[in-house]
């Protein structure tokens, strides 16, 4: 008998069975399990298991979907409750167990650290290596799957490492920020956040307030954040490949 000679392999992402009680509906990664939690499309009383399993659960009790709503629940009025509240983000982030969910916690985690009004997360994906939307904060899901060109200034910027945090019509890279993220209210502040692996750029996080501008205090904390998220983007691996669909 030949058993896996790799003891190091990665198990592969959870797939879930989502039941009303009438109908079933699945497998279906943990990602978009946490959108329709999050979008009302899987109400609360769902009853939920992983594929494999034997019994089911309420959808309440899944590790993942209380992580995330610890992360929505979050109260960010003081300065030191937006660093907790990115801490616990980040500790969320940890615990996903593929890219795309993780992207899509840390996207709402630094949305409501940063009382962002909307966002949008791009993930770097193959064969053109263009930022694709692949989760948004506040906004329409029909945007998801846009594909940013090569030539997009806040793209050529998140390529360079550079952050973005200031008025939304400052310069070229802060109008397309807010041209993407405005919808029927204008945006005073927009944020860029380049989420990278080995100094390889696989994500971008933007977000935008149409009350105020973002907080120049927050730079530091929101830099530290994104280097954590791409430590965390490295241990889930494989981040360029198409085994992993939006």
């Amino acid at each position: 008998m030949q058993l896996n000679s790799d003891p190091f392999a990665r198990p592969s992402p959870p797939q879930w069975l989502v039941s009303n009680g009438t109908v079933t509906v699945g497998p279906v990664r943990t990602e978009l399990l946490l959108r329709g939690v999050m979008h009302g499309r899987v109400p609360s009383d769902s009853m939920v298991r992983e594929v494999g399993w034997q019994t089911w659960r309420n959808v309440g009790q899944i590790r993942e979907v209380c992580a995330l709503k610890r992360v929505l629940e979050r109260t960010v009025a003081e300065p030191d409750a937006r660093v907790s509240s990115l801490r616990e983000g980040l500790q969320a982030v940890t615990e996903a167990t593929d890219v795309g969910e993780a992207l899509l916690i840390a996207l709402h985690a630094v949305a409501h650290a940063t009382s962002a009004t909307v966002g949008r997360a791009h993930r770097v994906r193959e064969p053109l290596l263009l930022p694709t939307t692949s989760c948004v904060f506040e906004t329409s899901a029909e945007v998801l799957g846009e594909v940013l060109p090569w030539f997009d200034p806040a793209f050529a910027l998140a390529r360079s490492g550079g952050v973005v945090l200031g008025p939304a019509q400052v310069g070229p890279v802060e109008r397309a920020i807010a041209a993407r993220l405005e919808s029927e209210t204008p945006l005073k502040g927009v944020a860029m956040l380049p989420i990278s692996v080995g100094g390889q750029l696989c994500a971008m996080l933007e977000l935008g307030r149409s009350d105020h501008l973002f907080r120049a205090s927050d730079a530091a904390e929101l830099g530290d954040f994104a280097v954590s998220v791409g430590n965390a983007f490295s241990r889930l691996g494989a981040l360029f490949t198409n085994s992993d669909p939006k």
